[in-house]
């Protein structure tokens, strides 16, 4: 009887080894899901194709920079883990802080956009990108401040805080820069 063969004897080692690699490719693949699909893809309102730039300013396209639409695609940012797959649409604009610098004044934060889920009623923020229709982001602006009581509680139940008429300069200088009024 050889070493490598037989019902007592020990498994050939490379076997061994090929097994483990193929356990650990299949965890890598399932932890990072989102390198697999993070590309070009046809957004399911405007129907419009949205490709994947450099001069987005974030890493992960999860929104149609045209309408401003999305896909319940994730569960944490970029992981593309959602069984609900329905349609986000966007109702806000909120502030994400940033923290306080060391004097304790607080830091200027991202604009994002706020969307619910018309399948599961989640609401989600994401960040707004570079290429993002300025147009579109006043638009839902302007909805939202006419956004329904019964809405707006669940947003801010969410733990979310929407922009106000209030903060309407603050979101145009983060849009263009400079004061507008």
């Amino acid at each position: 009887m050889f070493y490598d063969e037989g019902p007592f004897g020990r498994k050939p080692f490379r076997a061994e080894k090929d097994n483990k690699r193929a356990k650990s490719d299949k965890r890598k693949r399932k932890n990072n899901r989102w390198q697999a699909t993070d590309r070009e893809f046809r957004c399911a309102h405007c129907k419009q194709m949205v490709f994947l730039t450099s001069d987005m300013g974030t890493v992960h396209r999860n929104h149609c920079p045209h309408c401003l639409h999305s896909l319940h695609v994730d569960t944490k940012p970029g992981n593309r883990a959602s069984t609900c797959q329905s349609r986000m649409e966007p109702i806000g604009l909120t502030v994400k802080h940033n923290g306080f610098d060391k004097y304790g004044r607080e830091r200027g934060g991202d604009i994002m956009l706020v969307h619910a889920c018309t399948g599961c009623g989640t609401i989600n923020i994401n960040r707004i990108a570079g290429d993002d229709s300025c147009r579109e982001i006043l638009a839902v602006f302007e909805r939202s401040l006419a956004m329904g009581d019964d809405q707006r509680r669940a947003v801010e139940k969410a733990g979310v805080r929407l922009l106000l008429f209030e903060d309407s300069e603050v979101l145009r200088t983060a849009l263009f820069g400079i004061s507008l009024v």
